[in-house]
């Protein structure tokens, strides 16, 4: 955690180090500088720095998204009596797009951490959805319906993980809370426009399915959005934080580096704020998806209202929509700066109103009241969503936030949204949509609201650790800049964690190319456990792994070992019941298409180790220990490594194996691998390291020349009972 200074809120002075403009970061910073005090930044300014076109053009995309959902739940009556429809199949289109729209948000989540994003936006958001809004105002049955809104919301499923992290990186952080609100009022606005613009339609149309033609005036200013936005600039990633901590606007940015879905998602849930916040927004998706539908059924069969009449009582609703998000996004910016954890508190409070005012209101004897209840109901409920949007933004590292919106969108539609519809369909058939809706807000809300709030705890501290990524992060390039070293391998603050047990806990570790270093330790110090996270076999919880000055911390293990970073494991790394020449062949997987290159690694191993060229048609699993250490040797070689990871080099070994070993690492030393070894025998592991580093209960101890550890008795005797003697 970053230290703290003064009597400053830890937290707000964690977030200090993203919104302080006038900080400077010196080389090389011990600590981060103190800000008692911040100062919010005007909206003009934000807006003037990032350019309002970024976020007028988003908004107007989501705006037209919104637009075409909420016609489509107005118009649910009339849609489903023309296509022969019941509730439940029609709540099942509602859902099944609600789910397309997240399960596409998948990939494009990833490739908008990897690529271009506004391209995303122009092609995908606007083009394929205006097409499939023109597809459902033709749908003629259920199945092409289902069709186009699939099609639609795959287009739409760009706007969670693309739309937000745009903007978090378009515009400084003392505001983007406010930024964040106006992309996202949006939202109600198009909800409200869409009811009215079906109840004018249907009345000036007229005729069997006037329907139809709302969802073809939808789609035209689609296209012309697309055109406009591949014309703006793409914000950089991370920009806003690198020009905040470092007070230079045009820090290098690294080369980006592959993400994996699997390592981004481990990495983003174990942060224990993000993570509650994920099962909040989930429980709250069995609202947010369901209920605008239902409760334009509730309109249609409690009150007998046209779609007209419908299109204006929704409009209404959005009305306190628009206030809520609005006043959400000013609230924030100023909780954020002061008690970050009072955001979450805010965010509970919102969802339990709604979830106590909706059905309540429901039960009011008039029109009138009804309205002014889910008026209410629904400015509370909106009051939450900028907040949830900040948070995250704020929590997830920058490299990871499309994915960390994607994960939102995911917990949100799918896991509460897709169930919530269905449940709700189905009571809604048996007992009507007021009585639906009854039974399903409140405890969703009520629900979600205790595990929102009880991220209280756990905020400030997480603000910290992502302050102190970013810090490093930061440091690094300006490291870069100046032409300092840069070791192969950096570790910093590593982090690891099995459930409640905490197995690495802030190590930092440098090793420059050409070196060996001895990792040493007691039995369970977590040595295995850092070798696994390097090569990405295990999640990390906080911290950074870089590779050539490149973070690797998100890629998963085969782009590590396409960079050459390969690990060694003890005892595990042979396929027993294959003979040893197909574990070779295994062992070339990153380049098996290439003969040439197959040929030629195989016969370099083999001359290494002429032991297996004896052995080639043998079963792996008949041969002694040594021997199969010696395969597993030879495979990890094929791959060329750069950075080569061994875990248990000589355990349970003949000493002739060790020496031949031994010889092998001294060929490699000269022809510059760089080698990170764990190794049981101090003898051993010295003799062979320039450096050593000692581990003991996840943190590093000694970190120095290999001769300095030998002076450290009080280290070795825990290992080895007895001071090492060289």
């Amino acid at each position: 955690m970053l230290p703290s200074r003064g009597t400053g809120h830890p937290a707000a002075e964690a977030l200090a180090l993203l919104t302080a403009p006038e900080k400077h970061v010196s080389l090389p910073p011990v600590e981060p500088p103190a800000r008692p005090a911040i100062a919010g930044l005007p909206l003009r300014d934000a807006l003037r720095s990032g350019g309002a076109g970024l976020v007028a053009l988003l908004a107007m995309i989501q705006l037209m998204d919104y637009l075409d959902s909420s016609a489509l739940a107005t118009l649910a009556p009339e849609i489903e009596r023309t296509l022969h429809l019941s509730d439940t199949a029609f709540n099942a289109v509602v859902s099944l797009q609600a789910a397309v729209f997240v399960l596409g948000a998948i990939p494009l989540g990833l490739l908008a951490d990897r690529v271009r994003r506004r391209l995303l936006v122009a092609g995908l958001a606007a083009g394929v959805a205006a097409l499939a809004t023109v597809a459902t105002g033709a749908a003629r049955g259920l199945t092409p319906l289902l069709l186009a809104r699939v099609a639609n919301e795959s287009g739409q499923s760009a706007i969670l993980p693309v739309h937000n992290a745009l903007l978090v990186d378009g515009y400084p952080a003392g505001a983007r809370a406010r930024v964040l609100s106006l992309h996202a009022a949006a939202a109600p606005i198009g909800t409200l426009l869409g009811p009215l613009l079906a109840g004018a339609v249907v009345a000036l149309v007229g005729g069997s399915a006037p329907w139809r033609w709302v969802f073809v005036l939808c789609a035209a200013p689609s296209l012309v959005l697309a055109l406009l936005i591949t014309r703006l600039r793409e914000p950089t990633r991370g920009a806003g934080e690198s020009a905040d901590l470092s007070g230079v606007q045009d820090v290098p940015a690294a080369e980006p580096m592959p993400l994996s879905l699997q390592s981004a998602s481990a990495r983003l849930l174990a942060i224990e704020t993000f993570r509650r916040l994920f099962l909040a927004v989930g429980f709250l998706g069995f609202v947010l998806v369901a209920v605008p539908t239902s409760f334009s059924l509730y309109l249609d069969r409690t009150f007998h209202l046209g779609t007209a009449q419908r299109g204006l009582v929704i409009a209404l609703v959005e009305v306190g929509a628009l206030v809520g998000v609005l006043l959400g996004g000013t609230l924030t910016d100023k909780l954020l700066r002061d008690r970050p954890e009072r955001v979450l508190r805010l965010l509970a409070a919102t969802t339990l109103s709604f979830g106590v005012l909706f059905p309540l209101s429901l039960a009011l004897p008039s029109l009138q009241l009804v309205v002014v209840g889910v008026v209410l109901a629904k400015c509370a409920q909106s009051v939450g969503v900028v907040p949830a949007y900040s948070l995250v933004a704020a929590l997830a590292p920058y490299r990871l936030r499309s994915s960390a919106f994607t994960l939102l969108g995911l917990s949100i539609f799918l896991l509460g949204g897709f169930a919530g519809a269905l449940l709700t369909g189905a009571i809604s058939d048996a007992h009507g949509p007021r009585f639906a809706l009854t039974v399903v807000v409140l405890p969703a809300c009520l629900i979600s609201a205790l595990v929102a709030r009880s991220g209280a705890r756990t905020v400030a501290a997480d603000l910290c650790a992502t302050a102190a990524d970013l810090l490093e992060e930061n440091r690094q390039a300006l490291r870069v800049t100046s032409g300092a070293a840069v070791p192969l391998l950096q570790v910093r603050d590593l982090h690891v964690s099995f459930g409640a047990t905490r197995v690495l806990t802030g190590v930092d570790l440098d090793v420059f190319p050409g070196e060996v270093v001895a990792l040493l330790g007691t039995n369970g110090a977590g040595k295995s456990t850092l070798l696994r996270a390097i090569s990405g076999l295990t999640p990390t919880a906080r911290g950074i792994v870089r590779l050539d000055g490149r973070s690797i911390t998100f890629s998963d293990p085969a782009d590590r070992v396409a960079l050459g970073t390969v690990c060694l494991a003890g005892g595990k790394a042979v396929f027993p019941t294959m003979t040893v020449r197909e574990n070779l062949l295994l062992g070339t997987h990153t380049f098996a298409w290439e003969t040439d290159r197959v040929r030629d690694r195989v016969s370099a191993v083999l001359a290494l180790f002429p032991v297996l060229a004896e052995r080639l048609g043998q079963s792996a699993g008949s041969l002694s220990g040594g021997e199969q250490q010696l395969l597993a040797m030879a495979k990890a070689l094929l791959l060329s490594p750069r950075l080569l990871l061994i875990d248990e080099l000589s355990l349970g070994l003949a000493p002739t194996v060790v020496q031949s070993l031994i010889a092998v690492l001294d060929g490699l030393r000269a022809d510059g691998v760089t080698v990170l070894l764990v190794e049981q025998s101090v003898n051993l592991a010295l003799s062979l390291a320039d450096r050593a580093v000692f581990l003991e209960k996840g943190t590093v101890q000694y970190d120095g020349p290999t001769t300095g550890l030998l002076e450290r008795t009080d280290l070795l005797r825990a290992v080895f009972l007895t001071p090492a003697t060289t």
